[in-house]
């Protein structure tokens, strides 16, 4: 069957013989996860008879892009983190590694909405962590005191307060190091953002794991940090690091000072990011290339689920049933929920349902030419949520070559979120246009004379919210997925919402149902 095919209603059970290779395999739910998760099934076993079942029209998830008017618009994500390695490993495999590319050099810098302004994020910001005084004291973000209560974090100490917490929002752990200041106008925005969420409401634990296992290593996050880069820089000497149990030992202050006192890195630093250069729907379209062997079912719901007799009957709208020895279920977690709510697994159902999620939009604005009051010299810019409605905005053809014809820009905006949770459920697409226009003239001047067109692409109940308590929950739902052999479970509802935190969940979860029929 061809991609996009639909078979036929049926109210036959189609089912291969128990126990007898090649294995019977459904992954339902055709985003990143759902694709990784069927490529490693392709791959590890080409032998399997595997369904790809996905309820849209398409397949990509949140990843959708296209082309318009030379312009290309990445209406999800538009890059992935170069420093987990799954998201460029599996591009590789696939062909795409001279697809690969870096943001160009203004892609390293953007701005914070300020008053109605745009003010440069200081520079020297690791994870929303000051690593450098310089630019931190000659911001305008930031108050006096609210600098003076930055350098407090110095003086955390390991095991205090924070270390023995189970779990805290990021928005408690922010303002235990920095304070309240910081954490409304500075790192608040910046990790929050990244959720679309409210950081009252965010586990640190399941959304930055590595801030709290720098408290961890050393109280504060500042020393932990300038710990680890001479760490790094020691070994790359081949030397050893002198290291001291007193926080206050001389020399260590000396350094320390030293190093938040040094001047701007040297030129030419890696980007954490990367993208492709025909969008990330180039890796979409690579996967599915390799899923030539599989019946992918575009435009079905799965309406029930039920385990009996060491295999599992699916039965898709239209009731047409099938069997198969493994089910991997790549959904939202409001949709595995309904999905699993025909098992005896009340828990569970009820479980994945506790992850909340929210509604966003994208909003592109492609212009003839950059706009007269503002120049384009960084890779967008976020506002806080006390500053207006736009979670952020990129410039995208500032960020990434090739996004734009020659003299012409494209920005895209973000909005809705935990900041308007009700917004793009609300608002037709020339309300959602207006807003964003309406914001962005707000900070960038007029746009009228130089939008050549507007796109919106809207993303409903498709951010995951990891919020404080999130791992508990995780642990209770392996708990019972532990009783279900031959399913599976991965989204970027559970383990991280990045692409290649997706890709990971999706190879792991297909790995474990392959394990399983042995």
């Amino acid at each position: 069957m061809k991609p996009g095919a639909r078979s036929e209603p049926s109210h036959s059970i189609q089912q291969g013989a128990p126990g007898l290779v090649p294995p019977r395999i459904a992954v339902i739910g055709g985003g990143i996860t759902g694709l990784a998760a069927a490529y490693e099934i392709a791959k590890c076993r080409p032998d399997a008879q595997l369904h790809l079942i996905e309820p849209k029209g398409r397949l990509g998830g949140n990843i959708e892009t296209i082309t318009r008017e030379g312009y290309l618009l990445d209406g999800g994500p538009d890059s992935f983190l170069r420093t987990k390695p799954e998201g460029t490993k599996l591009c590789e495999e696939l062909g795409l590694g001279h697809e690969l590319m870096a943001p160009v050099s203004t892609g390293s810098k953007f701005y914070i909405g300020n008053r109605g302004k745009l003010v440069p994020m200081p520079a020297g910001m690791a994870l929303a962590v000051p690593t450098r005084l310089g630019p931190l004291l000659e911001t305008k973000l930031i108050s006096f005191f609210g600098k003076l209560r930055i350098l407090g974090d110095l003086f955390i100490e390991k095991n205090a307060r924070g270390s023995g917490v189970e779990d805290e929002t990021v928005a408690a752990f922010l303002e235990r190091h920095f304070g309240r200041e910081v954490t409304d106008h500075l790192a608040g925005p910046l990790l929050g953002g990244i959720f679309a969420g409210d950081i009252e409401e965010l586990s640190i634990k399941s959304t930055f794991p590595q801030l709290v296992d720098l408290e961890k290593r050393e109280g504060s996050l500042i020393r932990a940090l300038f710990t680890a880069e001479r760490a790094r820089a020691k070994k790359a000497l081949g030397e050893t690091l002198r290291s001291s149990d007193d926080p206050y030992d001389p020399i260590e202050l000396f350094a320390l000072v030293r190093w938040l006192r040094r001047e701007n890195p040297v030129s030419g630093h890696l980007s954490p990011f990367q993208s492709l250069k025909s969008g990330m729907g180039g890796l979409i379209a690579a996967l599915t290339g390799r899923l030539s062997n599989a019946q992918i079912k575009l435009e079905r719901s799965v309406v029930s689920l039920s385990h009996t007799q060491n295999q599992w009957t699916v039965v898709l709208d239209g009731n047409e049933a099938h069997r198969y020895d493994g089910v991997l279920l790549c959904v939202p977690s409001h949709v595995a929920a309904r999905i699993v709510s025909t098992l005896p697994a009340a828990r569970l159902s009820h479980t994945l349902n506790e992850i909340p999620y929210v509604s966003t939009a994208t909003v592109f604005f492609a212009l003839d030419r950059e706009p007269k009051q503002q120049k384009l010299d960084a890779s967008g810019f976020i506002v806080p949520r006390v500053e207006g409605r736009l979670l952020a905005s990129t410039w995208v053809s500032s960020k990434w070559a090739g996004r734009a014809p020659e003299g012409g820009a494209l920005l895209r905006v973000f909005l809705g979120g935990a900041r308007e949770p009700n917004l793009v459920e609300n608002s037709s697409d020339s309300e959602l246009e207006q807003i964003g226009k309406d914001e962005l003239e707000r900070y960038m001047g007029r746009l009228d004379d130089v939008t050549r067109f507007t796109q919106v692409f809207r993303w409903v109940r498709s951010n995951p919210q990891p919020i404080k308590g999130h791992a508990a929950r995780l642990a209770a739902i392996d708990a019972e997925v532990a009783h279900l052999p031959g399913l599976a479970l991965a989204s970027s509802a559970y383990d991280g919402v990045g692409i290649p935190d997706c890709i990971r969940q999706g190879r792991a979860a297909a790995g474990r149902v392959l394990a399983s029929l042995g």
